[in-house]
């Protein structure tokens, strides 16, 4: 805290300097400011009935002052700052005693004083100085202290209790609002308003961030004044609640009326219900598909590996395999599908085609023996695609290329620093001593001659062909 300097006869001001270069005051000497000093250490003093004097004691340690006084900032030309002072500049803060208060518009009331009447003067002084008491009753205990109590208010809303409580049914009205289910289910005009009441019936819910559900976040906050409460701020979150510190009560950004919120968490659960009691056919093809998931699970290592021989293959595979590689996608409830929210919000279908193609798929067998077969049938073709050394990669008027070769010539361009070109690389390969093959030491390599019998314009369009994705 910045020592203030007491000048007669202003006995309830405390100059301080404001300025980083700034430490000290010697003297207020100008004529009209000594008359807007008089007049502000009147407004002071009309002012003081309105505090009790464990208000006056906070404020003097608050100030580390000798007796009460009120801040009254000067700059290092010993003249008046225009604004008073916040008391937030001096809250849980310490400032040098050798430089001046800094400069910071934010730290600073916006009126600027001199100009004001003997009215207003008596209205901003007494404004200031009720900001002063509540901050020198908040500087009685750490910050700490207050970021708890902020902590244990905001567990203990109303609003927060709730949102906990509820949680599970948030979620599903969240899931089920974007699910393609609401496409199939009866009847299109109430989708359409259960939608419409989810986002009036959400909105205080999807107000708080997804690290304040339903506790505060972990993040470093930033507690700054208004009025009598404190207001928390998350930058990271960029979210912030009121503590109203007489009621010790938290004020959320957006403050939802409780017995309308709590009345609209049931009704909008209640109205979804209904949509899945009046849509059944739905709710029983669901079951079925949900019905032949659980039977293809008991398959499901072999119908898996089908499905990657399937892609690897490039071949048109058993209905069996196609039903199943569909369904993959397709999340159900562990329980039997029911006509309510929490079961419905449950379901994820990419595509709601597959519940027309079920109704086919019931009929399908599937069996052990079925797959391994398959599994057999493919694994042969799979083998019989493998790669071998002898196969022709490229051929040109009659002359060939086999995989080995290739491969042999790949891991020379990998592992040489050399840079090459297509036609230096070409004459390498016919086995052309030139004189940069040699100089480049090229005749020494495994692969030099590899196209020795190949005529000159081939073995060039041989070599782009392979070769030029590596050059």
């Amino acid at each position: 805290m910045i020592p203030g300097v007491q000048i007669e006869p202003y006995d309830k001001l405390l100059f301080m300097p404001v300025g980083r270069r700034y430490g000290n005051i010697r003297s207020i000497g100008h004529k009209e400011e000594r008359a807007v000093l008089s007049r502000l250490q009147q407004a002071v003093h009309r002012a003081l009935p309105q505090f009790s004097y464990r208000e006056l004691q906070d404020i003097k340690e608050f100030l580390n002052a000798d007796c009460w006084r009120m801040p009254v900032p000067v700059t290092r030309e010993e003249e008046l700052y225009p604004q008073l002072v916040r008391p937030e500049m001096f809250l849980w803060q310490e400032h040098s005693g050798q430089r001046g208060l800094p400069i910071d518009e934010s730290y600073f009331y916006g009126k600027i004083y001199s100009r004001l009447s003997a009215e207003g003067l008596h209205y901003h002084v007494s404004y200031v100085l009720k900001d002063y008491a509540f901050c020198a009753k908040l500087h009685r205990m750490k910050r700490e202290y207050w970021l708890d109590q902020i902590y244990d208010a905001y567990s203990r809303h109303p609003f927060i209790q709730l949102a906990k409580e509820k949680n599970h049914i948030v979620e599903a009205v969240e899931r089920m609002n974007r699910s393609s289910l609401l496409g199939v289910l009866k009847f299109p005009e109430d989708i359409a308003y259960w939608r419409h009441r989810v986002e009036i019936v959400m909105r205080p819910y999807r107000d708080v961030p997804d690290a304040w559900r339903w506790e505060m976040c972990t993040h470093e906050k930033e507690l700054t004044v208004n009025g009598e409460a404190l207001v928390c701020t998350c930058p990271v979150c960029e979210y912030a609640v009121t503590y109203h510190v007489e009621e010790e009560r938290i004020e959320l950004r957006e403050e939802p009326i409780m017995e309308r919120t709590v009345k609209r968490i049931a009704t909008i659960e209640r109205q979804l219900n209904e949509i899945g009691a009046q849509s059944m056919n739905v709710v029983e093809t669901l079951r079925d598909v949900q019905t032949l998931k659980w039977k293809l699970d008991a398959f499901s290592g072999r119908l898996e590996r089908l499905v990657e021989m399937k892609a690897e293959l490039e071949v048109e595979a058993p209905e069996i395999v196609g039903c199943y590689e569909q369904l993959k996608a397709v999340r159900m409830p562990d329980e039997r599908v029911e006509p309510v929210l929490m079961s419905l919000s449950e379901v994820v279908l990419p595509d709601t085609k597959v519940l027309k193609a079920v109704r086919d798929w019931q009929t399908l067998e599937v069996s052990d023996a079925l797959l391994d077969e398959l599994m057999l049938e493919w694994t042969a073709l799979l083998e019989a695609n493998q790669p071998k050394p002898d196969d022709v990669l490229v051929e040109v008027e009659g002359f060939q290329v086999t995989r080995a070769e290739a491969e042999q010539v790949e891991a020379f361009l990998d592992e040489t620093e050399l840079t090459l070109s297509l036609h230096l690389l070409a004459q390498m390969l016919m086995g052309e001593p030139t004189n940069k093959v040699r100089t480049l030491r090229l005749h020494e390599t495994a692969v030099f001659g590899m196209l020795s019998e190949w005529p000159e314009k081939y073995a060039v369009r041989a070599v782009k062909k392979l070769f030029k994705e590596k050059i």
